[in-house]
């Protein structure tokens, strides 16, 4: 019994005694807690970059998905709004929106103004109806090449009034329209009759710029054109 307390009061005098033991507990009574709230600082850090990195991520992924809602406004006579519907949607334009859309196709495409701003604005609107994989995208061209509107304003200009928008079939229609041609200090005046018969489908725009030109997503694939007699 003895013995065994003067094992443990010997091993007690000898942690006492010994600097080597002596110097580590006071290195680590006085730099143990600095090491630890340094390593807790490091994680907290990793932890916090690694929360902003999976947020960042996030935020590009919604930025990426989020799209412009294009939405259609229909009026009355006195310019009230009558209902609206969200152009994105395959749903098929009323009767009316179709006939306003393609009635005005043809006054852009046919009209020649002397200011080339305003010829410019109607060809651009035009263009942005016609589906550049059908044949109405190189009928437009070759009809462009040949009866180039600037090169007309310089000696006349040509005013359009449309008549008629009736439909044959679910993606085809009859346009009648005048034509009043004049010389360029507005005497000389010649007036003619037109018909042309248009195909066309109809794809939602998905962009701003597109929505901006043609919200309806009306295209034309096809048409011809030739005058009345």
């Amino acid at each position: 019994m003895s013995s065994h307390q003067d094992g443990k009061l010997g091993s007690s005098r000898e942690e006492g005694t010994n600097p080597y033991l002596n110097a580590r507990r006071e290195w680590n009574e006085r730099y143990g807690d600095y090491i630890a709230q340094a390593r807790n600082w490091r994680l907290a850090a990793i932890l916090a970059l690694f929360v902003a990195l999976i947020t960042g991520a996030g935020l590009v992924y919604v930025a990426s998905q989020s799209q412009i809602v294009p939405y259609v406004v229909r009026v009355d006579k006195l310019g009230s709004a009558a209902a609206v519907d969200r152009a994105d949607r395959l749903v098929k334009p009323d009767h009316q929106l179709i006939v306003a859309s393609l009635a005005r196709f043809i006054a852009n495409i046919r009209s020649v103004y002397t200011d080339a701003g305003a010829e410019r604005a109607l060809l651009k609107e035009a263009y942005a109806m016609i589906n550049e994989r059908g044949d109405a995208y190189a009928r437009l061209n070759d009809h462009m090449r040949a009866h180039d509107p600037f090169e007309r304003a310089k000696t006349e200009t040509v005013m359009v009034e449309v008549e008629s928008v009736l439909p044959l079939s679910a993606d085809s229609w009859r346009i009648e329209w005048r034509e009043e041609t004049r010389t360029r200090d507005g005497s000389k005046p010649q007036t003619q009759h037109w018909q042309a018969t248009i195909a066309i489908t109809l794809n939602p725009p998905s962009d701003e710029a597109t929505i901006r030109l043609n919200p309806l997503g009306i295209y034309i694939n096809s048409y011809s054109w030739s005058q009345r007699l």
